[in-house]
Formats: C-alpha cells, structure tokens, sequence
C-alpha cells in the first residue's frame, strides 16, 4: 500500500513525546533511578520500540507496494495480461500446519491435534488420526480395511476378540458359565511415528498455498509409516510393537497362483473370509504377469507395501485384525534453531503413535513365504 503520512506522523509525534519524557526522567535520576522510576523508563522504551516497529511496518509496506507496482508494470510492458497470484505477507503465528499455529520455539515441541486445540474456525476440519492419514494422499492404504480404536492416554487399549466355536447343545442340558469363554481387553504402549519437512520461511508466509502442500507431505509419509508398522511392526528402542508379519501363520510356498490359492483356503478354513493381498510392488508385478486375468477377477484387492520382504505376500481377512492408535496427531515446529534461523527456514514435523496388530486368529492371517 501507499505510505500513509498522516499515520507515519502520529507515530513519529507520539514517539518524540516519550523520547523527551525519557531524557527527562534520565536527566532527574541520573543512573541512580528508583523503582518507581524504573518501571516509567521500561514503559517509555516500550513506547518507543512500538512506534519504532509501526514506522518500519508502514515504510516497508509501501516500499514492497512500489516494488509490486513496479514489477506488474514491467510484467504489463512484456506482454503479459493476467498478473500472478499476489504475495499475501503474513505473521509466522497467522501460518497454520494442520489446522495448529506455528509456535517460534528452537527445538521441536509437539502439541496435540485435538479438536479443542484448534481455533473455533478450524474445529469442524477436525478429524482423528486414522482417519486424515487415511484420506491423505499418497497416505495409508490399510488403516480402512482394518479396524482402528482410538484413544487419548498414553497406552493402548482394545478388545481381544475371542474365537469361538458353535455346536449344537443338548435339549435338557444345563448352561455352565464356567465352561464359557471370557474376552478381554489387551493394553499395549504405543510407538511413534514421526514425518519431517523444512521450508523456506518467506515461502511460508507469503503463499498460504504451501500450507496445504506442508499437510499433505506430513500426512502421506506418517500413513506410509503406519502401514510399515502394521505390516512388519517396529521398536523405538525401548517398545516394541508386532505387525502382521510377527503374528500371522508361515506357509512355505513361491508366490504363485497355487500358493495364493491355498493361503486363500486356509484363511476360509478358519471360519473368515480373505479381503487383502499385502506384498512387495514388485513380488505384485511379477505375479500378476504370470497368472490369468479371469483367476484375478476372483482374488481379494492387492495392496502393495515396499515394506514387504520381496517374494513374500500376506493373505489376510483385516476386518478381523485391530490397530490401536492414538486418536491425535502431534504437531511441532522449530523455527529458532541456528541451523535454521542462519538459512531463514522453518521446521515442521506430525507425529502419530500406534500400537500392537491384534488378530482374532492368526490363522486370519497367513504368509507365503519361500524357504529361507
């Protein structure tokens, strides 16, 4: 915008009145000054640094003005007829990474995702954790097809289903309740998992559309890593969480059509019905070059997870598999740190946290696997 000189003079005015009210008070006490004196010199410096900070916004907002003006200008001379999206210069604390504002800290200091967190404009995008890393693109691709049960302390819980089998029982026989079967609940810690991007700072500031770009990195590469923790479990050194890989039943056998094939029946053998074919990107090239497109009409959807050992795949009935996750993200920024503050870049990271696969059966979940 223009310079606005009346504002500009109401500052400077204002400014040179507190300067003189200083020297005056300084010229009274001398370096000796009382407390109460103390406080009037804190406020007179404020006063001044205020004003001080006003002017430069208002001087450099012209300059950038003109600059712009400049620039379209130039840009009109050469031909062009449309002018590009306009820079729209904001505080670091304005800038929103899922839906939380950028908070100036040296190290990464996360906050949860909660939906009391977030501003009273931002709760109704509130989502829980398996369900934004879900929806990302290029994000988890088993979170929908297994069932997640949230929570917000720091272990896990979810229901350990018990298999039961039915039979047919006797016309006059007496019910015994301790012959019955009892469910429980297992508890589990969670281990984390952790995205992390850096960009330019003027680039965050000035383009809202990096916003959504900084979401979508973070939310892909946390649902990724989620699926490697659900396929092959993981430790962060002090827990240690199983995946499906460490609770599923081995069967030796090439990655062919027979061997899929019986992986299929003995998942239906144990009373489930298969929905999922897990394994390797290229373990799923080679096998679907080698079988028949009529066969491949009749299998359960594939998904393929670089995770996967290659030559191995996992035939499994996942709506009877249970993750426990934690119900919201954390979400940090470092803004301070020298290494970033010297190249002028901010630090964003997300973090979600997930606990042990639980299976009703592990025979729910069976893998081909060859020899070793």
């Amino acid at each position: 915008m223009a310079l606005n000189a009346t504002v500009a003079a109401d500052h400077l005015a204002k400014r040179d009145a507190a300067t003189s009210k200083l020297t005056a008070l300084q010229a009274k006490y001398g370096d000796n000054l009382p407390a109460g004196a103390k406080d009037a010199e804190s406020r007179l410096l404020t006063e001044i640094r205020t004003h001080d900070n006003a002017l430069r916004g208002i001087v450099g907002d012209a300059v950038e003005t003109e600059r712009d003006s400049a620039d379209f200008n130039h840009m009109v001379a050469l031909g062009a007829r449309q002018r590009p999206d306009s820079v729209q210069k904001r505080a670091q604390g304005d800038v929103r990474i899922l839906g939380m504002p950028v908070r100036r800290t040296e190290t990464f200091s996360f906050a949860e995702r909660s939906a009391d967190a977030l501003d009273a404009l931002d709760t109704g995008n509130w989502q829980a954790a398996p369900v934004m890393l879900a929806e990302a693109p290029n994000g988890s691709q088993l979170l929908s097809k297994v069932q997640t049960f949230t929570h917000n302390s720091t272990r896990g819980y979810v229901p350990i289903v018990p298999q039961l089998q039915a039979s047919i029982s006797g016309r006059n026989a007496e019910l015994q309740p301790g012959t019955l079967t009892t469910g429980a609940i297992g508890t589990f810690e969670t281990v984390k998992v952790t995205a992390m991007i850096k960009a330019e700072t003027d680039h965050v500031t000035d383009y809202p559309q990096m916003e959504s770009s900084i979401d979508a990195a973070l939310l892909s590469a946390l649902g990724a890593g989620v699926d490697d923790v659900i396929v092959s479990g993981g430790s962060d050194g002090d827990i240690t969480v199983p995946g499906l890989l460490d609770l599923g039943t081995v069967t030796t056998a090439a990655v062919d059509a027979a061997g899929i094939l019986g992986a299929l029946a003995r998942v239906k053998s144990a009373r489930a019905v298969p929905d999922t074919l897990i394994m390797h990107p290229d373990t799923e090239a080679a096998f679907l070059g080698a079988i028949d497109g009529a066969l491949l009409a009749k299998l359960p959807a594939i998904v393929a997870i670089p995770s996967v050992p290659a030559g191995t795949a996992i035939v499994a009935a996942l709506r009877n598999t249970a993750v426990a996750m934690r119900e919201n993200l954390g979400v940090a920024t470092a803004t301070d740190h020298p290494e970033l503050f010297s190249r002028d870049q901010i630090a964003f990271a997300g973090r979600a946290r997930i606990g042990d696969v639980v299976v009703a059966n592990t025979a729910h979940v069976q893998i081909v696997k060859p020899a070793a």
